[in-house]
């Protein structure tokens, strides 16, 4: 494994504050046959300034540039210009811990039907301070876990290491998605791969004002954009199950309204909807307040 080329996207849009501090992790890595792709989404801050001053002091990264088309096309754009047999995709503000790659590759040569592997996460503040809190997620056929939004299955992109292979079968990024295009990916990758985790931290993941996952209307057009992705693709076993998630998926942007939305019009019409599709998925999340 040590002479496997490995390619790292890193989808970059006025990414100036961190970028440097990304950079570097990768250029970092024990594992040191690697490309790295920097894909500038039509910044209009600094992060060229910053960016072309690490292309003089290592040839293994490429600076390409696009006109703004968002985080999914940045990180397909990439993928189609890479060569390696292995990808990972890091957002610009996260950060890889030196042995990252490595580790992964060690647990792809354990089990010949993994064509994923990711790992736990470090949380960290925007001064790159850790918080002490660590996202774990899960290994093995996560299909239904992740339709049926049982717990954190796979943490995020910058999380992940795929074989080139199981991209070529699945497809890369949709994007018509921006929030949920790693939930959308993670799920058709699972349809056919087995997932497999090194259960420590081997990254960190940012925390701060501008994160995406903080605007709710975005949230909920890519859900209801996912779970139709997913109904078009036949990943429901059954029926009943395909009701079971949807009735999930509503509950979940119906409390994200309720709560980080500030609107509980809107939260109250997603849990009525997440009733009339499986009744027990609300009455449940009732009894647990309850209980509490």
């Amino acid at each position: 494994m040590k002479e496997v080329l490995v390619s790292v996207i890193i989808p970059a849009y006025n990414a100036g504050l961190y970028i440097e501090e990304t950079v570097r992790s990768v250029l970092a890595q024990t594992h040191k046959n690697l490309e790295l792709i920097i894909i500038n989404d039509g910044s209009t801050d600094n992060q060229d300034v910053i960016i072309n001053k690490l292309l003089s002091e290592d040839k293994r990264i490429q600076y390409i540039t696009q006109k703004n088309a968002g985080v999914s096309a940045a990180r397909n754009h990439g993928y189609k210009l890479s060569k390696g047999e292995y990808l990972g995709f890091l957002d610009a503000d996260d950060i890889w811990s030196s042995g990252n790659i490595e580790k992964k590759l060690e647990k792809f040569e354990l089990d010949e039907e993994l064509g994923l592997v990711h790992s736990d996460a470090m949380i960290i503040n925007s001064a790159s301070q850790e918080t002490g809190e660590i996202i774990r997620g899960k290994e093995g056929w996560l299909l239904e876990d992740l339709l049926g939004w049982e717990g954190t299955c796979i943490p995020a992109p910058s999380s992940i290491l795929v074989k080139r292979k199981v991209i070529e079968k699945t497809g890369a990024f949709n994007t018509g998605l921006a929030n949920a295009a790693d939930q959308e990916f993670f799920f058709r990758v699972a349809k056919y791969f087995k997932v497999g985790r090194v259960p420590i931290p081997l990254w960190s993941y940012r925390i701060h004002s501008n994160n995406m996952h903080n605007n709710v209307a975005h949230m909920e057009k890519d859900a209801l954009f996912t779970y139709k992705c997913a109904k078009d693709n036949n990943l429901f076993h059954s029926k009943k199950f395909e009701r079971y998630c949807f009735a999930k998926m509503y509950k979940i942007v119906g409390a994200s309204w309720w709560g980080d939305g500030n609107n509980k019009s809107r939260g109250m019409l997603f849990f009525l909807k997440s009733f009339f599709y499986n009744p027990v998925v609300i009455l449940k999340s009732v009894a647990n307040k309850l209980k509490r």
